[in-house]
């Protein structure tokens, strides 16, 4: 049984994505990349042969560790590098969307290289990067296509998304250290709210008023724990959400942009072709495209 297989048993569920990227042959990344949504409240992981790199992608709190004042607490656009041979337990709270990568390929150079960095810890790296974080979205959502996917694409993807990985536990990133735990507690509660509420204006006055502290004070605690500002990360919430409905929905451009919590259709496309570098009409027909070629 593969490793991804003994996972997906233990978890009880099946992943939504499962799927290889790379070639094993050239010495380039090659990796496994599941995604799951999953409920439950504690599950043990056994020690596993291959190094893996975790992305938290929405849902509740994770925290890693045997007690529950040790160990590693996890929210959304959090990430962790899990050397081989390391066992984990894991206590949820609540629903969670995750994305695991397996590597599958020790010896390309950006493994290796994630490798030494985090050999000296005892099980796992956490560390929080948006752009890891964004790109290990974006490598599931392509993944979730099946045949439609751009497998070079993804390949591009995936090297930049371990080299960023690598990057960032180095420092060069300037990189947003964990917050403590009644920071994660303020922070969780902010984030549910703001993927909830993408349609309002969420003004920092409100989002800093729900965690209970001044608006100086929640940009810094903000920008700290997330490495990007309470404004870029909603950005890149309301983007996200409307190349979700531009792909998977026969809403209008217009009821997208207002959906999302941008101020027009002008706004949306204006912000999506920078972010993406293609206009919401020509994701919306390459979407519809490759639908028809399945």
């Amino acid at each position: 049984m593969k490793v991804w297989e003994e996972v997906s048993k233990l978890l009880g569920v099946k992943p939504v994505v499962s799927a290889e990227i790379g070639a094993r042959s050239d010495g380039g990344i090659a990796l496994r990349a599941e995604r799951y949504l999953f409920r439950m409240t504690q599950r043990q992981i056994p020690a596993l042969p291959v190094m893996v790199l975790l992305s938290h992608l929405g849902g509740g709190r994770a925290h890693e560790g045997l007690q529950p004042e040790a160990g590693f607490d996890s929210i959304p656009s959090f990430s962790a590098a899990m050397q081989a041979n390391c066992p984990t337990e894991w206590l949820f709270g609540g629903a969670i969307d995750v994305a695991i990568f397996y590597f599958l390929e020790p010896y390309s150079c950006n493994t290796m290289r994630l490798q030494n960095l985090i050999s000296s810890t005892p099980t796992l790296y956490p560390f929080n990067d948006t752009l890891v974080n964004a790109l290990a979205r974006q490598i599931v959502d392509e993944l979730s296509k099946g045949s439609a996917a751009d497998e070079v694409y993804l390949t591009r993807l995936s090297s930049l998304m371990v080299e960023q990985s690598c990057r960032t536990i180095e420092g060069m990133t300037g990189k947003g250290m964990r917050p403590d735990t009644l920071q994660i507690g303020r922070l969780e509660t902010v984030l549910s709210w703001i993927q909830k509420n993408l349609a309002a204006q969420l003004p920092i006055a409100e989002l800093a008023q729900r965690a209970g502290v001044s608006a100086p004070h929640f940009r810094r605690l903000f920008l700290q724990a997330m490495s990007v500002t309470p404004h870029r990360y909603v950005l890149q919430l309301r983007l996200q959400r409307a190349s979700e409905l531009l792909t998977r929905t026969d809403l209008s451009i217009e009821r997208i942009a207002q959906d999302c919590g941008f101020s027009s259709q002008s706004h949306l496309t204006a912000s999506f072709k920078t972010a993406y570098g293609v206009t919401p009409a020509r994701m919306k027909q390459k979407a519809r495209l490759s639908q028809f070629s399945e």
